[in-house]
């Protein structure tokens, strides 16, 4: 048999178009002859002269649907013994490769499970990756490269805000399901029914950074820092409006550029308000320089940061002494002592990248993880796949327990941390629990 070609299949599609269209102004014609040479007949013979037209219109556009639907259907067909194909757009070169290479190495640990536990039904799972790098259009033009020339069955997106707000509105436009890490809480209530976050929102890791500040170091006149965009000017405000709630009112604010390198002045501004506790909203590469730069400039109270400036890439950037004074949240604690699908995970990703994992690639391998799950449940179709995410409730991942809400939100946990005297490792002080 000949095997499939999709321009043979397109010309004989294109052929048949031609054919149609002839033959739908050959009706045309002889229909408008019929009403012109009979223009003083009844109104009941105008009537079913009107009718022939509108039929023919509807015959036309059925046939047009027909035709053009040809060569994807002969392409499904053809590939339904191929592998099942996902997107994912992360940033594997620039400055936000320091947590783009832990979602790319996860993605691709968790592709190697899925394939050697049977895969989707038998069938292979094949991540096809484009490059995000650092900027808004790169995220786009990645995301559209993706559905255009792969046309996955979902896509997993960045864990950057700004980039998964970008890209949103081209989500809705392909209709396909897509995971995302991203915590700005704008991106969830933009009401794109598509996207399902695989960490904790913005607002539940305010949430701990506040109870870690109020509840464990005594608070009573906190200070914030943040980057200057969607991502820490929703998780400051989120802060401040949880410390207003408590009766402790923040006393002083600074906010910094993402592309800053050097933050004395804000770090000397909110000191100079006279601050007992810092809370730092911040990306890795900025978090690590923002931490070495409050020791040098020295700082004593206690600082408390978001999660990225305690992934391990970033850690790499400080010093034991950096770190004095730090606590955090993170995602999950990421602790192989705890046995189990963790202490597997920590040690075959460690074998296989050479580093230690962060909890955003582990968020990662558990989504995919999930959508393996969908994947075989429910098959490829986009709209069986998309409910049922939407329906999940209490699925145990190694990091989280994933229950989604009508928002896509679906983790509501998150580990506080400390760093341990002298040394760059972190030590859980509690687990949080948000509703």
């Amino acid at each position: 048999m000949r095997a499939f070609d999709p321009l043979d299949s397109a010309s004989r599609s294109t052929l048949a178009l031609r054919n149609i269209g002839i033959l739908f102004r050959k009706t045309e014609r002889k229909s408008t002859g019929i009403r012109g040479k009979h223009i003083s007949c009844c109104r009941s013979r105008g009537s079913v002269t009107r009718h022939t037209m509108k039929m023919t219109r509807q015959e036309f556009l059925k046939a047009l649907l027909a035709a053009t639907a040809m060569p994807w259907m002969a392409a499904a067909r053809a590939e339904q013994g191929g592998p099942i194909l996902v997107g994912a757009t992360v940033p594997m070169t620039g400055p936000l490769s320091l947590t783009g290479k832990q979602y790319h190495n996860s993605l691709m640990m968790a592709e190697e499970d899925i394939n050697k536990a049977g895969g989707i039904n038998g069938r292979s799972l094949k991540i096809v990756f484009e490059d995000t790098q650092a900027s808004n259009s790169a995220a786009v033009n990645a995301f559209i490269k993706l559905a255009q020339e792969t046309r996955p069955s979902l896509f997993f997106l960045s864990s950057y805000s700004t980039q998964n707000l970008a890209v949103s509105p081209e989500l809705k436009k392909v209709q396909v399901p897509a995971f995302y890490a991203g915590g700005a809480d704008v991106v969830a209530e933009g009401g794109n029914e598509w996207m399902f976050r695989v960490r904790p929102a913005d607002s539940v890791s305010a949430e701990g950074m506040v109870q870690c500040a109020l509840n464990v170091l005594k608070a009573k006149k906190p200070g914030i820092l943040y980057i200057q965009n969607d991502f820490g000017q929703g998780g400051a405000q989120t802060a401040a409006q949880r410390f207003e709630a408590a009766g402790v009112p923040v006393v002083g604010t600074g906010a910094y550029g993402q592309n800053d390198k050097d933050f004395s002045a804000q770090l000397l501004g909110v000191r100079s308000k006279g601050i007992d506790v810092l809370l730092i909203f911040n990306y890795p590469q900025d978090g690590a320089l923002v931490l070495r730069q409050a020791k040098m400039l020295g700082l004593k109270m206690p600082l408390v940061t978001s999660s990225a400036a305690l992934v391990p890439a970033a850690l790499q950037l400080l010093s034991a002494a950096d770190l004095d004074g730090v606590w955090g949240v993170v995602d999950t604690f990421i602790d192989a002592s705890a046995g189990g699908r963790m202490q597997d995970f920590v040690e075959r990703f460690k074998a296989k990248f050479g580093t230690d994992p962060d909890p955003y690639g582990l968020a990662y391998y558990d989504g995919a993880m999930l959508a393996a799950e969908g994947l075989r449940k429910v098959g490829t179709d986009p709209k069986a796949l998309r409910d049922w995410f939407a329906a999940v409730k209490g699925w145990q991942g190694i990091g989280h327990l994933y229950s989604y809400d009508a928002k896509g939100n679906g983790v509501f946990d998150l580990a506080v941390v400390k760093s341990k005297a002298g040394t760059k490792s972190l030590e859980l002080v509690q687990t949080i629990k948000l509703n």
